[in-house]
């Protein structure tokens, strides 16, 4: 018999391999599921000491309740929204997530959404697509070099597309509450208020947490704010961005265009406003992925859980203050 037993929530993964390989070696039950409701969960995890997580959630008071032994719960990616990691600390269960990958893969997305939007570069494509050839129904097409761009959540992301965005000769700005002045990145940046990014930015590229703070952090007030009609390129999470707000904004001309890696609901229908513009360039939330990032995540969030039942501390602790049953 087992002497642990390891579940996981629900998956997107091709296979979870590297999961069952890492804790099978310690001598763990592996049991995969792919719950839909708390119920489902509960009985899949009523007896597990770990479990990995996905996109179920939020889990808590009720999941904890029901399942006594639960020591940590590994969230595969760097939001950690689906987890109430309050609920998590009063019944003694480690919350986890994996804060350090794919780092260079949002940053050159992010980017790159914002090259492509700047230069129009999907605009031409579509345009030469259906026969049309040159500059004229592009313009204006204004110089990258010299625009200011505000960065909005300093974390790992943030500050590595910051020092990426340095070698563009770009005025860069940054907005995080939680970051006390401008940390020493190889690069100038200004810290300022969020109001004042959005009045002096020609893009605007987010990398902040999804929380209850963040919800609609960019909504019609801040559109209002924006004086230079700039770019928006969301890779972080889809409920930063308010985006009935974001459509007026297009139609009051507050916006010159929008890359986005995610948007509210995940999918949007054909015919919504914002996939009938040519200026909106959406990404199926892929910012994150590449073949190594997807390895790493899963190499590190098999350790974390690994680390726990051998008796250890995780990593990448979410709430410290926990008294672990």
């Amino acid at each position: 018999m087992a002497e642990f037993k390891v579940v996981v929530s629900d998956y997107i993964l091709p296979d979870l391999e590297i999961e069952r390989e890492a804790v099978e070696a310690v001598g763990a039950e592996f049991v995969v599921g792919q719950s839909e409701s708390v119920a489902e969960l509960i009985e899949l995890a009523h007896d597990a000491d770990a479990m990995f997580n996905t996109y179920f959630g939020p889990i808590g008071d009720e999941v904890y309740e029901a399942c006594p032994k639960l020591k940590v719960v590994v969230r595969f990616g760097i939001g950690y929204d689906t987890i109430d990691v309050e609920a998590a600390t009063r019944h003694g269960v480690m919350a986890v997530n994996v804060p350090d990958y794919c780092i260079e893969e949002v940053s050159d997305h992010a980017i790159g959404l914002w090259l492509a939007l700047g230069r129009k570069i999907v605009s031409a494509d579509r345009m030469v697509r259906t026969g049309e050839w040159g500059m004229k129904p592009l313009q204006p097409v204004l110089k990258l070099q010299g625009q200011t761009v505000g960065i909005v959540g300093l974390g790992r992301i943030g500050r590595r597309t910051a020092q990426k965005l340095g070698a563009f000769g770009v005025e860069l700005l940054f907005a995080d509450p939680y970051v006390d002045a401008a940390p020493d990145l190889g690069v100038d940046i200004e810290k300022v208020e969020l109001g004042e990014l959005c009045r002096r930015s020609d893009a605007i590229t987010l990398h902040a947490l999804s929380n209850d703070e963040t919800h609609h952090l960019i909504n019609a007030e801040c559109f209002g704010l924006m004086g230079q009609n700039p770019i928006l390129v969301n890779t972080a999470r889809a409920r930063l961005v308010d985006t009935d707000a974001l459509v007026d904004a297009f139609d009051k001309g507050q916006i010159r265009a929008a890359g986005l890696d995610l948007v509210e609901g995940e999918e949007l229908a054909a015919d919504h406003p914002l996939m009938q513009m040519d200026q909106v360039v959406i990404t199926p939330h892929v910012a994150w992925y590449s073949e190594a990032s997807i390895v790493e995540l899963r190499r590190k969030a098999a350790q974390e859980v690994v680390r726990v039942l051998q008796g250890g501390k995780p990593l990448n602790l979410l709430n410290p203050e926990v008294e672990p049953r």
